[in-house]
């Protein structure tokens, strides 16, 4: 079996008498059909926390305007590529190393820091162990696509480059070494050469990455945020306008779906111990179910009561909440616990995304909020909701470390040391880029859009052409590379003497298709028409709900 995993014979077979145990033979072919499920059921949620990249690249091309598509799609593509080659050189080893106890240690490994196996190269075919990497690599993949929506609209593709190499290799491996290596002195499993534990009875426990994950992207993109500024557009509030929520609630319902491979997957196992692991998987589906609906519930009547309708694009980033709060206590706690985890995952997702635009610090996607926040809300949830029971199932320690406020204090002490890690990491990056002048992009470019000033693409034509040409960028660049044919002023002012004078003649009936399509003033008062039937039945509908109707402002 692999280095993470127990393979136990079914109970029904070990408490048999000798007389009915089956030969040697059959119990190695049950032992190489439990490993073979482990490992299949391994693959199996690995592939689903990938799925998860495309729900984080439609959510925030759904958020951002659409001037910077092509370039927030670009970052999360270069986030799987290039995380999957530092994570495989460095930051596997930099998370695992030798994987080996304290008692077994070459002396490499340290409760800092994991050492040795460089490139996986101690893996073997018939060691089953690739899927480990594979199920690691895609943990990686999402705390590092965290990043891209807090700094989304203004980074340099370069530094961003940077960056997504830097969590890969270092910020993420180590806190992943602390909290889930058999070595790392937050480790559930950590002891010292005496069999002392730095953190008493159980350690730190985040069976799925609520802090290892999300805090450490979320604190990730906060810093990111701070150092790179708010967009231009931010204190007008271009920046905020309404999004295209049909990706939005594309991406999330995708994300919603791998969440069940991020948290179910956790148990590292199907086979293993009798159909136990399974059995918990199970439950795991079931309590994130739970907190992500009573979010996504608690959300529609904050919604409305917020701001007096109900906002899609909110109830989809409380979904998420739910879902980040649920991460850590996943293994530990009954149903009706997810539900008021899920539930307090949505008013601190609302209050700290109020309390960030009041700062004036610019997370285009909300990112820190979600992931940040509820990360260390899910990570904390786990010291006051999890039960004796449950942690013996999960981990298989039983004692009192609920009863005594030891599990709480345990959970504040590792959660606080991940984010002082992420933070000062992060910010040995971001500062020295921003105070280098290497961090943003120019004005200019920001106002055309990274589209046109980094892809190529033809900026909106909502911006004037002649604020196109920056640097060697052509002034007249098709999406496709083909440079378009412009006009000469003669050609230009003749077409506007030519409009101005078709505005005197009468013009010749136009068929009813072609007055809706094309004559701005139907148009005009077709959308004025029907946003005042809609204001007007929102006005009867609440009239009939509080007594009064409420304007939007009070």
């Amino acid at each position: 079996g692999s280095q993470f995993q127990e393979i136990c014979i079914p109970r029904n077979i070990t408490n048999s008498t000798s007389a009915t145990m089956p030969s040697l033979a059959q119990r190695s072919a049950l032992e190489d059909l439990s490993e073979a499920t482990d490992t299949m059921w391994i693959l199996l949620c690995s592939v689903f926390i990938f799925w998860m990249q495309t729900g984080f690249a439609m959510l925030e091309a759904g958020t951002v305007r659409p001037k910077n598509t092509s370039n927030i799609l670009f970052k999360n593509l270069m986030d799987v590529a290039i995380g999957a080659i530092g994570f495989w050189l460095l930051g596997y080893s930099f998370s695992f190393g030798n994987g080996r106890t304290i008692t077994n240690n070459p002396g490499r490994d340290t409760a800092f820091i994991g050492a040795g196996n460089w490139a996986i190269r101690n893996f073997s075919e018939c060691s089953c162990s690739y899927h480990l990497w594979f199920f690691q690599w895609a943990f990686s993949g999402a705390a590092t696509t965290i990043v891209s929506g807090s700094v989304a609209e203004r980074c340099r593709l370069e530094t961003y480059f940077m960056y997504s190499l830097f969590i890969s290799i270092f910020v993420y491996p180590v806190v992943v070494h602390w909290v889930w290596s058999p070595m790392g002195f937050l480790s559930a499993s950590y002891t010292d050469e005496n069999g002392n534990r730095w953190l008493k009875q159980n350690g730190m426990l985040d069976y799925a990455g609520s802090a290892v994950v999300h805090t450490v992207g979320g604190f990730a993109g906060l810093i990111g945020a701070v150092a790179l500024g708010p967009r231009k557009s931010f204190e007008s509030g271009e920046g905020r306008k309404s999004p295209n929520e049909l990706l939005c609630a594309l991406g999330v319902s995708i994300l919603w779906m791998g969440w069940y491979g991020f948290n179910c997957g956790s148990t590292l196992g199907a086979g293993a111990n009798g159909g136990a692991s399974i059995a918990l998987a199970s439950k795991i589906a079931v309590v994130t179910t739970i907190s992500a609906s009573s979010a996504t519930v608690t959300s529609i009547l904050v919604s409305y009561i917020q701001f007096d309708h109900y906002s899609l694009a909110y109830c989809l980033n409380n979904v998420l909440a739910g879902l980040v709060a649920i991460t850590a206590p996943c293994a530990v706690v009954e149903p009706w616990a997810a539900m008021c985890i899920g539930i307090i995952a949505c008013g601190i997702y609302s209050g700290v995304s109020a309390l960030l635009k009041k700062m004036g610090i610019d997370d285009p996607v909300d990112a820190f909020p979600v992931h940040g926040a509820c990360g260390v809300w899910g990570t904390i949830a786990v010291g006051i909701f999890a039960t004796r029971e449950n942690i013996k199932r999960a981990y298989g320690f039983d004692n009192d470390a609920m009863r005594s406020g030891n599990q709480l204090r345990n959970q504040v002490i590792g959660i606080l040391i991940i984010i002082t890690w992420t933070i000062v990491t992060s910010s040995t990056l971001f500062f020295p880029l921003k105070w280098a002048g290497l961090l943003r992009v120019s004005a200019e470019q920001e106002a055309i859009g990274l589209d046109a000033a980094e892809h190529g693409i033809e900026a909106r034509k909502k911006y004037p052409r002649s604020n196109r040409r920056i640097g060697s960028l052509p002034s007249r660049q098709s999406a496709y590379g083909t440079p378009s044919p412009g006009r000469s002023k003669d050609e230009k002012s003749k077409s506007r003497r030519t409009a101005s004078s078709s505005e005197m003649k009468p013009a010749r009936p136009a068929s009813r298709k072609h007055q809706q399509l094309f004559t701005p003033s139907r148009n005009h008062r077709h959308m004025y028409t029907q946003s005042s039937s809609l204001n007007s039945i929102t006005a009867t509908r609440k009239k009939s709900l509080w007594g009064t109707a409420r304007s939007p402002l009070s």
